[in-house]
């Protein structure tokens, strides 16, 4: 479905006031351009990997990726890297599986089969990166479903300028806290975790099961940029004297 004017995507995109919201709306605009069933949005403004938000996605599948797929998720190589040129603004999953993990399926079984993603910046930070899922039956994403996202990646920078403007509009400042991007129960995990319990004793603590527990620490140490819990420890006790001596 050609477009003439980029534009004519804006109306979808005017409104939303959360990240997923966007993410919605961008998946609504997109859907009959690039024939994607699904999405996949990273919000990475506060720095990071960030949080992910998945529209049209088995309820199962969130938890799957973090738990099997996300340590070895050549997209988010990708954005930590090479997407910062400019010129890399676009990429397929199948040309970055070709150069990481060509023999290694990391779509699960739920029909999707094809990514396309669009990293978007704020001046040269990439911000957020949208990624668009074909199901297998419709093909591979070509060069020029390729040219077309890259003409019209400025219109959604533009959007999702305006929703983390609105966002910072309506939160409350977290100036330099580590924890400020995670969710209630990350931050009660990350502080168990911290002070030395065990998977297993979080969960009882917590009755959770170990499993959720693991995916909880993965993202916490995700979000706070640190990679163990040494490191997680030394974070929050810093954060802690820091308060104390405010």
């Amino acid at each position: 479905m050609p477009i003439h004017d980029p534009s004519a995507l804006a109306p979808d995109l005017s409104h939303p006031a959360t990240p997923a919201a966007f993410a919605e709306a961008a998946l609504r605009s997109l859907r009959p351009v690039f024939g994607a069933s699904r999405a996949v949005f990273s919000d990475r403004h506060s720095g990071g990997p960030g949080r992910m938000h998945f529209i049209n996605w088995p309820s199962w599948c969130e938890a799957h990726y973090c738990a099997e797929v996300r340590a070895r998720d050549p997209i988010r190589s990708w954005l930590d890297g090479a997407a910062h040129a400019e010129e890399h603004g676009v990429a397929r999953l199948s040309e970055l599986r070709r150069a990481a993990l060509p023999d290694e399926p990391l779509l699960t079984d739920c029909g999707a089969a094809f990514v396309l993603t669009l990293a978007l910046r704020d001046r040269r930070r990439i911000v957020g990166a949208l990624s668009l899922v074909r199901d297998a039956g419709r093909g591979d994403f070509d060069e020029r479903d390729r040219v077309l996202a890259l003409s019209l990646r400025p219109l959604l920078e533009m959007a999702f300028g305006g929703v983390t403007t609105r966002c910072a509009a309506v939160e409350p400042s977290t100036g330099d806290d580590p924890l400020h991007a995670l969710t209630k129960r990350e931050s009660e995990v990350a502080r168990l975790a911290a002070a030395g319990h065990s998977n297993k004793a979080i969960a009882r603590m917590l009755d959770i099961s170990p499993w959720t527990i693991k995916n909880q620490i993965r993202a916490v140490l995700d979000k706070t940029g640190t990679r163990n819990r040494t490191e997680l420890s030394a974070l929050l006790g810093s954060r802690s004297r820091a308060k104390g001596g405010s």
